[in-house]
């Protein structure tokens, strides 16, 4: 019998890596159920914006923006957007704001960064793809001669 080494560490990378994009998943996924159970709408007001350049050119889009929910306190908080959004909205515009009412100060921007079912899928169909190919190199790995 003769043992392919390379296919072995193929298949371990090619398995790790979509446990990763599956673990991924089950995190986007889990967001996305949290966020949908967000009921509580205000109008909010962007106080800022800013953004963070990653170091292969692309960003994150952050506004500063402050809201009152129906029962409390004005609170202050960071939501990321997409860049097209970020473009459009101006400080002291006005935005729609979701929150949790048993906790307002978990919030996001109503048509902001909030997880998409898409992605998951993506991620899942992705991380499957993986995997697949992985167990298939550590069965190719044993061969007879």
């Amino acid at each position: 019998m003769k043992t392919s080494f390379t296919g072995i560490l193929g298949g371990f990378i090619s398995v790790g890596l979509g446990c990763l994009l599956l673990l991924g998943t089950w995190g986007i996924y889990l967001d996305y159920n949290r966020v949908q159970d967000y009921s509580g709408q205000a109008t909010g007001q962007i106080t800022k914006k800013h953004f963070k350049t990653a170091t292969d050119g692309s960003g994150n889009y952050f506004l500063d923006y402050s809201f009152v929910p129906s029962a409390g306190s004005k609170i202050s908080s960071t939501g990321d957007i997409s860049k097209q959004q970020w473009d459009t909205l101006q400080i002291d515009d006005h935005l729609e704001i979701r929150y949790d009412l048993s906790n307002p100060k978990r919030n996001i921007p109503m048509y902001g960064g909030s997880p998409s079912l898409v992605l998951a899928f993506f991620m899942l169909v992705l991380g499957a793809v993986f995997m697949a190919f992985g167990c298939s190199r550590f069965l190719t790995s044993f061969r007879k001669k």
